[in-house]
């Protein structure tokens, strides 16, 4: 690894300090490069101030040719004429669908734009549902768009022009704030509960609850992902980018460095032997001069093993289907039971309006992966997700057909949170859903799934 580390630290450093003349101070990383290694230069001109001519010990000699000044984020800033951060965080809060995070006794909702509840269930078997919940924030829509509309020092939109930062996992990300307040008075001061809610670019976010905090005495801080701000530049992540180094091959040298390519196929057949457990042979002499070939064996399929820190008995419930995920907001929630159904309810004062959407019925599902052959699950070591058939719900009206859903266990990785769980139901054609469930418990959990994508005597 090191003689890399010396073509890096070499042309990287000493590239930049003759480009800009000894301004870049070579301890700070604030501005990052990544040699291409860009094959012979046909046309050979004379080294200016974008350019040296660097050789290895080898006596091998490339031409280096540093990239162009990056963009700064006012020039970013100037290009950019889409939506404003508001507008386009407007289709998050007027959606109709919720995120969650489900923890061992407290569910926690959170409706954009709408408010922050959590909530606990208990269900005695004859009696009805007793629920306990507190909203640790509310706020509107309207509320929402006037304090958009608030101007700053500058005459500015207050939102464009006050751009906040927090550090999360050494990334710097800028977030849109929304401040939800009059919630459930709390029980030690007596003043209503708040909640920050921090909305921060993941591309691959949908308002998922990344991390939720109790700062102070009920008050609370929420991270949320979402891809809808990834569009606004000012909102993307700080970390800074890489930008390449082009080096050309000159006098006859090879497209790269030899020593380099040495290295880089050492380290390729060492990862192979690590990551991929092949056969390796090995030719050697023994000290009577006979000549030997050692097989080191391949390396045994890992056993897919549960963090530490997951609750493994909230599991072992989860696949009895004793433990229960809910859902859900406004008239209709949903609930569902591994191995047991998926259903719609809402609960008034006449009692509980029950809609099945689908039943757990192996036979069905294993028929069902026959005809969608691309639902099945992938091998061992490369799940990140399982599809399970849930059929023979109640008669659909429009259809005169039986609803059926389609579950989706999603790994998610969050070392921070490995009980949190994020729910989303779907309905893309009419009484047929998708509920997907995402969460890190998934993570150590989908490998020990047959190939049917069952479990079946799982050791938890």
């Amino acid at each position: 690894m090191s003689f890399f580390f010396n073509i890096c630290i070499y042309t990287c450093l000493t590239v930049a300090l003759n480009v800009y003349g000894g301004n870049i101070d070579p301890f700070m990383d604030s501005q990052l490069f990544m040699i291409n290694w860009a094959g012979p230069l046909e046309i050979i001109k004379d080294v200016d101030e974008n350019q040296m001519v660097m050789t290895t010990t080898n006596n091998e000699k490339y031409k280096c040719i540093l990239p162009e000044t990056m963009e700064t984020k006012e020039e970013a800033r100037k290009r950019y004429h889409g939506p404003t951060a508001f507008e386009l965080m407007k289709t998050l809060f007027t959606q109709t669908t919720c995120s969650y995070r489900v923890e061992s006794y407290w569910t926690y909702e959170l409706c954009h734009g709408k408010h922050l509840r959590q909530y606990h269930e208990t269900k005695d078997q004859g009696q009805k549902p007793k629920l306990q919940e507190y909203f640790l924030g509310l706020v509107s829509l309207e509320s929402l768009e006037k304090a958009n509309a608030e101007e700053s020092s500058d005459g500015k939109n207050k939102y464009e022009s006050e751009v906040k930062v927090r550090k999360i996992d050494g990334i710097s990300l800028p977030y849109y704030e929304v401040n939800m307040t009059s919630g459930t008075p709390c029980d030690l001061t007596k003043e209503p509960r708040k909640a920050r809610i921090l909305y921060v670019c993941q591309p691959e976010g949908h308002g998922e609850i990344y991390q939720l905090k109790e700062m102070s005495t009920c008050e609370y801080e929420v991270i949320i992902l979402t891809a809808v701000l990834c569009a606004h530049p000012d909102f993307r992540p700080k970390n800074p980018p890489v930008s390449q180094i082009q080096c050309h091959a000159l006098d006859g040298s090879p497209p790269k460095p030899r020593q380099l390519h040495t290295f880089i196929q050492e380290e390729t057949l060492a990862d192979q032997i690590e990551t991929q457990g092949i056969e390796f042979k090995v030719e050697t002499t023994l000290p009577d001069g006979v000549k030997k070939t050692i097989v080191i064996p391949k390396k045994p399929d890992p056993v897919p093993t549960l963090g530490t820190t997951t609750d493994k008995q909230l599991i072992r419930e989860f696949l009895t289907g004793d433990y229960c995920l809910n859902g859900g907001r406004g008239w209709w929630k949903f609930e569902f039971c591994y191995g047991k159904y998926a259903r719609q309810y809402h609960d008034d004062k006449d009692g509980r309006t029950i809609l099945y959407l689908g039943y757990w019925n192996e036979d069905n599902h294993k028929h069902w992966l026959q005809a969608n052959y691309h639902k099945r699950p992938k091998d061992i070591g490369k799940r990140k997700h399982i599809s399970l058939h849930y059929g023979g719900g109640d008669v659909c009206d429009e259809t005169g057909t039986a609803r059926v859903t389609e579950v989706k266990l999603k790994c998610v990785e969050n070392p921070e949170h490995p009980h949190a769980v994020a729910l989303f139901l779907m309905e893309p054609t009419i009484c047929e859903y998708i509920l997907v469930i995402e969460s890190p418990i998934f993570c150590g959990l989908l490998d020990k799934a047959n190939e049917d994508g069952i479990f079946q005597k799982v050791e938890i």
